[in-house]
């Protein structure tokens, strides 16, 4: 794969690259990988053990970066396959909602009638609804987070490009957690983990958000700095890594 050393053309590959993971998941069996379900109340020293056999998100940063940092095949997947799945999963784990779940699979379970955004359901509104709400194509919400980036003090920027891996998950458990389900008075469940909506609590299922502009407005700073963070983290690690 030959990309001219442009910054568009650059960009353009990655953003091709970025969304690989999520196309062929079903066939390679690799959908676990792409979120942790950390229960509501657990602590950040559940990490470890909420990542079972390493199929979570935290885990698979860890093992394509470090494949990435021997520049070499791991026998399944080649090197240009690491770097499409750690470009995905560094921004999937800046998603507050994929590294926390309440019986409910981070949010998919509480349905939204009438959809917000086309969102469905409580996942799906941090999933791309907040984003979505910014009205800004693709191309425009770049050029609005760089300039936002560029504005940033050194402190601010030492802070969010920084951080461990497990630093990423645990800042993004804990917004999931005031952000949404506290701010949403989502009734908190047992520590389980239905493999299906069908599987989960009635609490969850029955559960009808509150989800108004007021909420979206207010989250929208929320998004930018996941969003913001999520770049500079992953430019920080290929720079490491390359």
């Amino acid at each position: 794969m030959n990309v001219p050393d442009t910054p568009d053309a650059i960009a353009d590959a990655l953003s091709v690259a970025s969304t690989w993971p999520d196309e062929v998941k079903k066939e390679t069996h690799t959908e676990d990988w792409h979120f942790i379900d950390i229960a509501v109340q657990d602590t950040r020293g559940d990490i470890e053990r909420r990542c079972k056999d390493g199929n979570c998100i935290s885990a698979r940063i860890q093992s394509f970066s470090a494949q990435l940092a021997a520049q070499k095949s791991d026998g399944r997947w080649s090197e240009l396959d690491a770097l499409r799945f750690l470009v995905h999963f560094i921004g999937d784990v800046h998603q507050p909602l994929h590294c926390i779940s309440d019986a409910d699979l981070g949010g998919n379970c509480e349905r939204l009638d009438p959809p917000i955004y086309e969102a469905k359901n409580v996942h799906a509104v941090w999933d791309g609804g907040i984003v979505n709400s910014l009205d800004a194509g693709d191309r425009r919400l770049t050029a609005n987070l760089e300039t936002y980036i560029a504005a940033l003090d050194p402190a601010q920027v030492k802070e969010f490009s920084g951080g461990t891996v497990n630093d990423w998950v645990w800042e993004s458990h804990e917004l999931a957690r005031t952000a949404v389900y506290s701010k949403l008075q989502i009734p908190i469940q047992p520590a389980r983990f239905p493999s299906s909506c069908h599987d989960a609590p009635p609490e969850v299922t029955d559960f009808k958000a509150q989800i108004d502009s007021l909420y979206i407005d207010s989250m929208r700073s929320v998004v930018r700095d996941q969003l913001a963070k999520a770049g500079l983290r992953l430019a920080r690690t290929l720079n490491e890594l390359l």
